[in-house]
């Protein structure tokens, strides 16, 4: 059910309800839990450690953060993080989320900024446990 690509997904708030919808009545089907109560369905999801489809996508997204900001500055990934429209208008209202605005929001929720996480980046474990310590902070 976690698919490899769910760090693309830029969720918006009623996509992110509808997800974890079905997220929970997957889960519910899986273990055979029909007909529960939201109450009985909240001490399973503290039971079974559950979390939210949107902390498994944003820890997705910041996990392959880690592996972009590791690559050399030759890889079009890597490059993909610098990059800047020049010449293009943008169409009137609020500008659209893109991969990196998101990426931002969630670095500034784990209180680093850009240059912070690309210097710890290049220490696997330690970002392996702030990625973990963030998604677990959110769940939790």
């Amino acid at each position: 059910m976690e698919s490899d690509l769910t760090y693309r997904l830029l969720l918006k708030a009623q996509k992110s309800k509808k997800l974890d919808a079905a997220h929970q009545k997957f889960q519910k089907r899986l273990l055979g839990l029909h007909g529960r109560t939201r109450s009985e369905m909240k001490t399973l999801d503290t039971e079974t450690c559950s979390r939210k489809l949107e902390d498994i996508i944003k820890g997705r997204r910041l996990r392959w953060l880690g592996r972009v900001l590791k690559m050399d500055n030759t890889r079009t990934a890597r490059q993909a993080t610098h990059w800047e429209m020049r010449g293009y208008k943008r169409k009137p209202g609020r500008p659209r989320k893109n991969w990196v605005d998101v990426i931002k929001r969630d670095l500034r929720q784990m209180d680093l900024t850009w240059e912070e996480a690309e210097e710890l980046a290049n220490d696997k474990a330690e970002w392996r446990r702030r990625v973990a310590q963030c998604s677990h902070l959110d769940a939790g």
